[in-house]
C-alpha cells in the first residue's frame, strides 16, 4: 500500500507537470506561429510509422519492467520496516518479565 502510494504519488506529479508545460505552451501558440510551423506539427502528430507487433512488445515490456520496479520498491520498505521494527522490540519493555 505505501509503495503504491508512493508510485501514485510520483506518477501523479511527473504527469501534471507535463501537462501543465504542454498548456503553457499551447497558451503561448499562435495562430500565425501555428499556420507557418504547419508541417512540423503535422508530421509530429503523424509520427513515426512503427508496426503494431513492435509496439506491442514494447508494452510488455513496459509492464514486465514496471512491476519488477514496484517489487524492488515492495522489498526495500519490508526492509526498512522490519529493521524498524527489530530496533523497536530490541529496547527494554517496561513491566515483569515473562515466566519463561
Amino acid at each position: 500500500m505505501i509503495v503504491a502510494l508512493l508510485i501514485g504519488i510520483a506518477s501523479g506529479y511527473g504527469i501534471g507537470r507535463s501537462v501543465a508545460s504542454d498548456a503553457a505552451r499551447g497558451r503561448a501558440l499562435t495562430m500565425k506561429e501555428y499556420v507557418a510551423d504547419f508541417e512540423n506539427y503535422k508530421s509530429h502528430l503523424i509520427g513515426s510509422d512503427t508496426p503494431v507487433w513492435a509496439v506491442m512488445i514494447a508494452g510488455v515490456l513496459m509492464v514486465v519492467a514496471a512491476f519488477g520496479i514496484y517489487e524492488l520498491l515492495v522489498w526495500v520498505v519490508d526492509k526498512l520496516l522490519a529493521a524498524m521494527d527489530r530496533r523497536a522490540s530490541s529496547t527494554n519493555q517496561p513491566g515483569t518479565a515473562p515466566p519463561w
